[in-house]
């Protein structure tokens, strides 16, 4: 099977059947799931109990997020793909109506017993938060559009492959992956980390990344 990269632009691949293919595969799933939890203990975000602001590029249909979102951050998502991020703004929506639903007839009381339902063994309890995610349709490789110093942290899992390779006219990897670096360096905040996970599909692209 050919790379998804050699096909053509992003936003093509993953188009609204491939968008919803990817968000109901148990195994991306899992495999989603793995990476970003390795991704928070590299970030060390494990070792706070304040909610962090994280940016995660290439959000796709949210599973980064999701696994955020249980940690307690808050996060905003980019992505190339309008349709993967309409599989990811389903979810917040979802999360969102339920929370409402489950709100609408507490009294005081009913809202203070729920709190302490929140946290069980360091997990969600009975009562799922509304999401603390939001999205943004944008591609990486122009440059990322957020004030100085924004972000507490950032990931990126399974996307930063893409900017090597030119699926459009005009496009230059090397001075894409500049203004990407760039810029990730730019919005976030001193001594803030990044975790970029990714799939070199050649050896001079994992050399391109790293010098």
């Amino acid at each position: 099977m050919s790379r998804p990269e050699l096909t053509g632009h992003a936003s093509l691949f993953y188009n609204s059947k491939e968008a919803r293919k990817y968000d109901s595969s148990s195994r991306m799933i899992g495999v989603q799931r793995e990476i970003t939890e390795r991704a928070i203990e590299l970030l060390r975000l494990h070792e706070t109990s304040e909610p962090k602001l994280v940016l995660d590029i290439g959000c796709g249909s949210g599973l980064s997020g999701k696994v955020l979102e249980e940690k307690g951050h808050v996060w905003i998502g980019c992505d190339v793909s309008r349709d993967m991020l309409d599989v990811a703004n389903e979810r917040i929506e979802r999360k969102r109506k339920k929370e409402n639903n489950d709100m609408g007839g507490m009294d005081s009381e009913d809202e203070e017993e729920s709190e302490d339902e929140e946290m069980e063994d360091g997990e969600r309890g009975k009562v799922e938060l509304a999401s603390t995610g939001d999205l943004m349709h944008h591609d990486m490789g122009t440059g990322l559009p957020f004030r100085p110093a924004t972000f507490d942290a950032c990931i990126s899992i399974s996307a930063l492959q893409w900017l090597c390779y030119s699926n459009a006219k005009g496009q230059i990897p090397k001075k894409r992956l500049m203004r990407f670096f760039s810029s990730l360096y730019r919005v976030l905040r001193r001594g803030a980390r990044a975790v970029l996970q990714f799939y070199p599909g050649k050896n001079i692209h994992m050399y391109t990344l790293m010098s």
